[in-house]
């Protein structure tokens, strides 16, 4: 497991040989399974390059499976030798915008790109309207391009389904399930868990969270949790440095899930692998790994990951 390179943005050989050596999938075995981190920052703010916001991407062979869409996913995906138009789905938690202010870009790019297949998206209600919103807002472009360049309408191939807790989507290797989880200011419904189950392998994707038990039971078992985490004391001193202190804290902190609670989750779960990401804060200096490790291991004896921007972590066939 290796991050991306912090100096311009280039990625490590080895990681790029990850993404580009996937095997294609036949139906008659078993698809190769890699997640990579691509956005690892809690908040919208865009204050540094070296970690972008939210996203991920399941390989499944040659297929790529976004799991949210923060700023830069599109980037940090060609960064990764994984081509745009090898999308096959896309998988929305809530709808934050540093979970998916970089959509837009991701179905615009993916279209310039040369993709030609369908792309299925799933959310929770309001993703067809961002999906509308979106075709909107680029209604020029794409009737110019149509018109001089022969380009297919991308419109068609992007189908949404908006979903709630239960099945979401099955095939020949991937069923997905969702749970609704708490993250205020949101309603219930509408922030998501997902429970990604592909060749013998678990994968959950926490969503942003506050300490939620049936996350635990959701999870059981799962040989990698990816959970968002919030660092109390470190989220003290921002608020301390901006200004507003108590009130601003005691919101930001409402709104996810302590170090601590993630390792009661993890332990309750029996997790065989801990993936920490969407770290609030995500600038502060005196949270190095080993901070981070040390904050979750008081409730958590198993495997812990602290995930960086380009991080990538074989699931194996």
């Amino acid at each position: 497991m290796r991050p991306f390179k912090r100096s311009r943005h280039v990625l490590a050989a080895a990681i790029t040989s990850m993404a580009l050596g996937l095997g294609g999938v036949q139906a008659s075995e078993a698809p190769s399974v890699r997640l990579l981190l691509l956005g690892t920052k809690g908040g919208p703010s865009l204050l540094q390059a070296s970690s972008l916001p939210q996203s991920s991407v399941l390989m499944i062979g040659d297929d790529a499976y976004l799991l949210d869409a923060g700023y830069g996913a599109s980037l940090r995906l060609v960064q990764a030798g994984i081509p745009l138009r090898a999308i096959k789905g896309i998988f929305i938690t809530h709808l934050h915008s540093d979970h998916v202010l970089d959509y837009p870009s991701v179905l615009m790019n993916g279209w310039a790109s040369g993709l030609k297949t369908p792309v299925k998206v799933f959310g929770p209600v309001g993703t067809q309207a961002m999906t509308d919103h979106a075709w909107k807002t680029f209604e020029v472009d794409i009737r110019e391009r149509i018109a001089d360049e022969g380009k297919p309408d991308p419109r068609p191939l992007v189908r949404v389904k908006e979903v709630d807790e239960g099945p979401v989507y099955a095939d020949e290797h991937l069923k997905v399930t969702a749970l609704r989880v708490p993250h205020p200011p949101f309603d219930a419904g509408e922030a998501l868990a997902y429970k990604f189950e592909v060749a013998g392998k678990t994968l959950v994707l926490s969503g942003d969270t506050t300490y939620h038990p049936p996350l635990a039971a959701f999870a059981r078992d799962a040989d990698v949790l990816i959970n968002e985490v919030v660092h109390v004391e470190a989220v003290e001193r921002l608020a301390a440095r901006i200004g507003n202190g108590k009130t601003l804290a005691q919101a930001i902190i409402s709104h996810h899930i302590t170090a601590e609670d993630v390792g009661r989750i993890a332990t309750q779960a029996r997790v065989r692998k801990l993936v920490l990401s969407h770290f609030v804060p995500a600038d502060d200096p005196e949270l190095t790994a080993e901070v981070w490790r040390a904050a979750v291991a008081r409730t958590f004896d198993g495997e812990i990951v602290v995930g960086e921007d380009g991080m990538a972590i074989d699931l194996g066939r």
